[in-house]
């Protein structure tokens, strides 16, 4: 396996790793809107997750010559796979986001929420799912692009 295809395949998992451990040991949530930023995540995450599945259908139903080229290309698979990830990883930070905001609306004052820990790894998880969610929308589209650049 070359080092692209690595770095395509574990990237976004990469930065998600990151975003966690940074957000874990440095507390940047803190310093965050994080409601606010949890609620943007819905928008982004809906949006997006109707965007692939609108790109995900013209693919597979249209028959003009570039989505021919496309779909003939040997990158093709490479791409439906990159759609796929984004679009679970879409709908997992639209309801992560969703379970964030109850939780600190609706359940603000249980006990275990207002401990410093519970509250962090929270963050932590739900900045790292929206990490995961924004570098694999950003792969998907770069590998769309490739493809579209293509010489026949």
């Amino acid at each position: 396996m070359t080092l692209s295809k690595l770095t395509y395949r574990y990237l976004s998992i990469i930065f998600a790793s990151i975003a966690f451990i940074s957000n874990y040991c440095f507390e940047f949530s803190k310093k965050l809107d994080m409601e606010r930023l949890m609620d943007k995540a819905v928008d982004f995450s809906s949006i997006s997750f109707g965007f692939l599945l609108a790109v995900l259908a013209l693919l597979l139903q249209n028959n003009s010559p570039a989505l021919q080229r496309i779909i003939d290309n040997d990158k093709f698979q490479e791409l439906i796979d990159f759609n796929k990830k984004s679009v679970i990883a879409s709908a997992v930070l639209a309801i992560a986001a969703i379970i964030y905001i109850a939780s600190r609306l609706y359940i603000s004052t249980w006990v275990l929420l207002n401990k410093l820990s519970v509250r962090l790894v929270s963050d932590s998880i739900c900045l790292s799912i929206f990490t995961f969610q924004l570098v694999q929308v950003i792969l998907f589209l770069d590998l769309f692009y490739f493809i579209i650049k293509q010489k026949e």
